[in-house]
């Protein structure tokens, strides 16, 4: 009997030990499946600004940042940020939501289209771990100074867990500019976005 109560003991203190270990284990983020590795981006256009006409980046610094580089790459030389302007105040720079206030900026600075950037950052929809980061969407709609219309749109997102880096931002905001000029298709390719960030660098836009 007193055999038979070692034996127990020492099983019970195995599935603890078992335990333990598969705990540990399950407590790092894991890494995301081979098929969401690439973003997913979605995006159109029905005009595109010709590589003379002047535009006004409206959106955070990160993301203005990027799309300044991209569109200067992309052989577009007249490109404007807030700041610039006349009426830069902190109010005005900080207030990149109010569509308003972007189009009287353009309009002062005689800016033909403007273009919006948004991120969202949500831990919303995220596919792998609750803990293991941010689901971060990154998105840009133009729209023409003198109709007031969107002519084109795009947006990126990874459907899985990604650190809050500049590289994450980079890449996102360049897949979604690839994706509204057209330079890829919308969907989830496998396509690196460093690709994106250069892509259509050797064909200059017609000027009208």
């Amino acid at each position: 009997m007193r055999s038979l109560h070692h034996r127990a003991g020492l099983a019970v203190q195995g599935l603890c030990l078992l335990s333990v270990v598969l705990l540990m284990q399950g407590c790092p983020s894991k890494a995301p499946p081979s098929g969401v590795r690439f973003p997913i981006t979605n995006g159109s256009h029905t005009i595109l600004p010709t590589a003379q006409q002047r535009i006004l980046i409206w959106g955070d610094p990160p993301l203005a940042d990027v799309a300044v580089e991209w569109l200067r790459s992309h052989h577009y030389s007249n490109i404007l940020k807030p700041e610039k302007g006349p009426f830069h105040t902190p109010q005005i720079s900080h207030s990149f939501s109010n569509r308003k206030v972007a189009f009287a900026v353009a309009e002062s600075m005689k800016a033909e289209f403007v273009l919006f950037l948004e991120r969202e950052e949500s831990k919303e929809g995220v596919l792998i771990e609750q803990h293991c980061g941010s689901y971060i969407n990154v998105s840009l709609r133009g729209q023409s100074v003198e109709s007031g219309e969107t002519v084109l749109r795009g947006s990126a997102y990874y459907p899985h867990c990604v650190d809050l880096s500049g590289e994450t931002f980079q890449n996102l905001t360049c897949q979604a500019f690839a994706t509204a000029w057209g330079f890829r298709p919308s969907g989830q390719l496998d396509i690196p976005a460093s690709l994106m960030c250069t892509t259509g660098q050797t064909e200059p836009i017609p000027i009208r």
